[in-house]
């Protein structure tokens, strides 16, 4: 009979001991549109961030790079109703607090578009190394500019059961790269949501900000987010550019959806997504593209 007791009183405590657990978070992210056959758009981004042992508040800094591209990067000149290359390089601060029930997130970033991001090397380095065509039109990408952009995210719970949940989130974002409002929705389902609330993004590089889950030991969740947002404006879309590119405009109204799977434990743990996106400009001749992600990270 004692030993049940016992038993029993440590399955109790398992939620509350994981509760105290924090730590601070090295992650390296990835994502490429290429693990779904294809290359365009928003084609592919690598990010490196560490985050801090959160307590009440926690932050995190990031560097980053991002890279977007026409539907055919063998062709040496633009063409007529295709997006232009652009390239970004960045570095990012963001803060954060959560509960069980509610998270808030604040961040800015810093950053270049255009030639001196490199993307351009990066990308040819990359398609070498992979045996993928080497992309042949960069000579036209958005010119060099600096670009700087604060956000805001709020997050909140609507239901929990022992092994689901459902929340909401509005966020928007402002500055001089992509300014945007957005609402959508959150299903989790898994282990120890509670001390990973908030967790979920649809953002690239983003799927999961693994700077959340510092309150949970040990666990595993399955995620979908639905976001529908407006765009007012998108440098990489009407930035300057080469008169060579054609004229094209951002589609304001948008929408995303995203999902995957997050797996960690005391120290290592890692996140593989796919997340879809509506059309990004008014004359593009598909109505969504998409890219996957895969996130390794370590605990300490």
């Amino acid at each position: 009979m004692l030993s049940r007791r016992l038993i029993g009183a440590a399955i109790f405590a398992l939620p509350l001991l994981s509760a105290t657990t924090q730590a601070a978070t090295v992650s390296f992210s990835i994502d490429n549109d290429g693990a779904l056959g294809t290359d365009r758009d928003y084609t592919s981004g690598l990010f490196l961030r560490w985050s801090s042992d959160p307590g009440v508040i926690g932050y995190s800094l990031e560097i980053g790079s991002q890279m977007w591209t026409p539907s055919d990067i063998e062709l040496t000149t633009p063409q007529p109703n295709e997006r232009p290359y652009a390239g970004l390089v960045y570095g990012m601060g963001r803060v954060y607090h959560q509960t069980d029930i509610n998270a808030f997130k604040g961040s800015l970033m810093l950053g270049m578009v255009g030639p001196d991001s490199n993307s351009d090397s990066a990308q040819s380095v990359v398609h070498e190394i992979v045996g993928s065509p080497d992309p042949k039109g960069w000579e036209y990408q958005i010119d060099n500019e600096f670009v700087y952009q604060a956000g805001l995210e709020a997050h909140q719970l609507i239901t929990r059961s022992p092994i689901g949940e459902f929340s909401v989130f509005g966020r928007g974002q402002g500055g001089n790269f992509q300014s945007e409002v957005a609402i959508g929705g959150t299903y989790r389902i898994g282990f120890d949501l509670a001390n990973t609330f908030g967790s979920t993004s649809v953002l690239p590089g983003n799927a999961v900000d693994v700077g959340l889950l510092s309150h949970s030991d040990n666990g595993m969740f399955f995620f979908t987010s639905v976001e529908a947002r407006y765009r007012f404006d998108d440098i990489t879309i009407e930035g300057d550019k080469p008169a060579e590119n054609d004229d094209i405009h951002v589609e304001n109204t948008q929408a995303a959806v995203s999902g995957g799977v997050s797996w960690y434990s005391r120290h290592w743990g890692a996140v593989a997504s796919v997340t879809g996106q509506s059309k990004q400009f008014e004359e593009s001749d598909r109505d969504f593209s998409a890219y996957a992600n895969f996130t390794l990270f370590y605990r300490y």
